[in-house]
């Protein structure tokens, strides 16, 4: 399933990346909307410039029937490992999987672009549930609380910029 949402936040793009970039506003997100136990694994720079990123999360989804067969009783968990390209105002990133870790894919990027009101934050990618006959319900599912997650970081980023 491909998705796009974005947010608007009343700062510039170099304002909203160096909050991104800031270790206390990412400890800030541990509670984020549908995501809970939420931590920066690690997050450092290269000799490149880049600097890669590595955050666990667990999605508070309650899966039943079938598709609960496929990926156990857990919560979904998984590290994302992101990338932040300074030059391009772009985060890539994968998802790692800690439940059914050949169930599910996921990637995509994070793009910051100057708007009138801001920033624009564009967040897309592509998640794919390998699970039979449910696997689109189970992905709908996951960006729906994406969508939350981000929509709510989106929120404590804009208050933490005021």
């Amino acid at each position: 399933m491909d998705f796009e949402f974005a947010h608007e936040v009343p700062a510039s793009p170099d304002e909203v990346a160096a909050v991104l970039l800031d270790r206390k506003f990412q400890s800030s997100l541990s509670d984020l909307g549908p995501l809970h136990d939420r931590k920066v694994l690690s997050q450092k720079k290269g000799p490149d410039g880049l600097i890669t990123r590595r955050i666990r999360s667990v999605l508070d989804l309650h899966i039943t029937g079938v598709a609960q067969k496929f990926i156990g009783d857990g919560d979904p968990a998984w590290v994302e490992e992101a990338t932040w390209h300074p030059d391009e105002m772009l985060w890539t990133w994968e998802v790692h999987p800690e439940v059914a870790a050949d169930l599910l894919e996921a990637s995509g990027e994070i793009a910051l672009e100057a708007s009138r009101k801001g920033t624009k934050r564009i967040v897309a990618g592509v998640l794919k549930v390998k699970v039979p006959i449910y696997g689109g319900k189970v992905e709908g599912w996951v960006v729906q609380g994406l969508e939350g997650a981000y929509e709510a970081e989106a929120e404590r980023l804009t208050e933490w910029l005021a």
